[in-house]
């Protein structure tokens, strides 16, 4: 039976004849045809993909609008840990070095201390070593006395403890830092973060805010009737007092005057305008009155208060003083300040009471036209 013979693969050709090269065209299309075998395979893969990540995508989506708000909250904290975070380093940069410096100081001490007394053990030896030497008896036998070498002991290297401020530069930090504080501030803003950006919860919230205003409105306080409690007409005898009819005379009496030690001018050196005056006053009858009145010493002569000649004064139309200059001196130019005290009248009413300046011991100044308005009441 005549077969045909087998024809061999493209794999079998290549694999037989090493050297043999493919026809171009039949390389394109080879590959033409494996990119359509594997594009299906692709589109499924991605839409498998796609398919997968898209809950995955919505999800995250969610959170991180519920985040955003966080982040941007906790911004603000961070940057406010920002200088903490800096002084802390300032610190531990400052307390490294002391650290380091307090360090070698202590190794030092530690291997030089120990180091140092063995040396000078081994020197002392040594020194007691070379300077033995034998002694030869007087008689004749030759006796070699033992020589004891020192017994050089090992110092004891004691560690010394070494306490290193940790515990107080830890308690330190967390006085700056507050970690308390800024946990409690961390949670308060991610909890009014969360409740804010959560839709339901701000609805909750709403509606409970407006149930609670709404309890409240109800409320209604009951009305608390006050009794009137009527108190008894008590009369009062009534007491007359007896009028006492005073003059119109100055409380005080006007202090002594001193004689000038100096030559006084004539009374035409001295003269006065009206300067300022206070409010007219009200009192009841028979009450002590005090009035401020101001005048301008206009004059070439100064007044001098307590001499007699030179004091400004200030009285009543039957001659009674009532006030005189307030500071010892007032120059020519100057303001002097009166404060004129007398009774006020008994009828009730307005009463004009005049007064009139003179210089004590020497006469009165022209009239200026001051009274005080006197209302009784």
């Amino acid at each position: 039976m005549n077969t045909q013979p087998e024809t061999p693969s493209p794999v079998e050709a290549v694999a037989e004849n090493k050297t043999a090269e493919l026809d171009p065209a039949r390389l394109k299309d080879m590959t033409k045809q494996l990119a359509e075998d594997v594009r299906p395979l692709v589109e499924q893969g991605v839409a498998a993909v796609v398919g997968r990540a898209d809950p995955l995508v919505e999800r995250a989506r969610r959170w991180a609008d519920v985040m955003l708000p966080i982040s941007d909250e906790i911004g603000p904290i961070l940057n406010d840990l920002r200088p903490v975070v800096q002084d802390w380093r300032a610190q531990l940069n400052e307390r490294l070095p002391l650290v380091a410096a307090a360090t070698t100081r202590i190794a030092g001490q530690l291997y030089r201390g120990p180091v140092i007394s063995a040396g000078r053990l081994a020197g002392t030896g040594a020194r007691r070593l070379a300077s033995a030497r034998p002694t030869l008896p007087a008689g004749p036998s030759l006796s070699v006395p033992a020589i004891h070498a020192p017994q050089i002991t090992t110092p004891v290297v004691r560690m010394p403890s070494i306490h290193l401020p940790i515990g107080a530069a830890v308690r330190s930090l967390a006085r700056r830092l507050r970690p308390g504080r800024w946990a409690f501030r961390t949670v308060a803003v991610g909890l009014i973060a969360f409740v804010v950006s959560n839709a339901s919860l701000r609805d909750a919230m709403v509606e409970e805010v407006n149930w609670t205003r709404s309890v409240i409105q109800t409320i209604e306080l009951p009305t608390i009737q006050i009794p009137t409690v009527e108190l008894p007409n008590i009369q009062l005898p009534a007491i007359e007092m007896p009028a006492f009819q005073f003059s119109g005379q100055e409380v005080a009496a006007p202090p002594k005057l001193a004689p000038a030690q100096f030559e006084l001018p004539p009374l035409n050196a001295y003269r006065a305008v009206f300067e300022t005056q206070a409010k007219y006053p009200t009192v009841p009858p028979n009450a002590t009155v005090e009035w401020v009145v101001a005048l301008r010493n206009t004059g070439s002569a100064g007044w001098y208060r307590g001499v007699a000649g030179a004091q400004a004064a200030l009285a009543l139309t039957d001659g009674t003083e009532v006030a005189v200059q307030t500071t010892p001196y007032v120059a020519p130019g100057q303001v002097g300040w009166f404060i004129a005290r007398f009774r006020a009248p008994t009828a009730p009413g307005a009463h004009a009471v005049p007064l009139f300046p003179r210089i004590d011991g020497r006469g009165e100044l022209p009239n200026l036209g001051i009274f005080a308005l006197v209302t009784v009441r």
